[in-house]
């Protein structure tokens, strides 16, 4: 008695990173265990900065998956509500170390959070402020729907 119990399910994600010059979006296959007490929307955000690994699927032949999101961007929080995914990273997010185009990181977190298919839009803020520009090129005020122009055909 008193103790929570941690439940874990296992899912199969589509998470999509940055290709090689970084102008564009490749999509892997994920299989997760994650614990059932936070959402699998806030997953995905985790594992799309966690960046690719080396087990993910299709990409020991042909590795064509690079990060696209500052490994130091804390997850604040991560809601769905009425089919928009809220999501509120830390200031971490706005510091890019990686030669990744700005949409091509909005996008790789938008269509990740889009493939869930509860999700059909994508509010991104920092530190709870939307308000502002990514990269001084991308509005984050504005909500963001799939994109799948950024997408390599393989």
């Amino acid at each position: 008695a008193g103790n929570e119990i941690n439940a874990y399910e296992k899912v199969k994600l589509k998470i999509y990173f940055a290709n090689a010059e970084g102008d564009g979006l490749t999509a892997v296959n994920r299989s997760v265990v994650y614990n059932s007490n936070f959402s699998v929307e806030r997953q995905v955000v985790e594992e799309i900065i966690a960046g690719p690994k080396e087990t993910d699927a299709g990409l020991l032949e042909n590795n064509k998956a690079y990060p696209v999101m500052n490994p130091d961007t804390k997850v604040i929080s991560v809601i769905v509500r009425d089919g928009i995914c809220y999501v509120n990273l830390g200031e971490g997010f706005l510091n890019q170390i990686y030669n990744v185009n700005p949409e091509v990181t909005i996008y790789a977190l938008t269509n990740s959070l889009v493939e869930l298919g509860n999700v059909n839009k994508v509010q991104i803020s920092v530190n709870g402020e939307a308000n502002i520009n990514y990269r001084e090129s991308m509005s984050l005020s504005t909500m963001f729907e799939r994109n799948l122009d950024l997408v390599e055909q393989k």
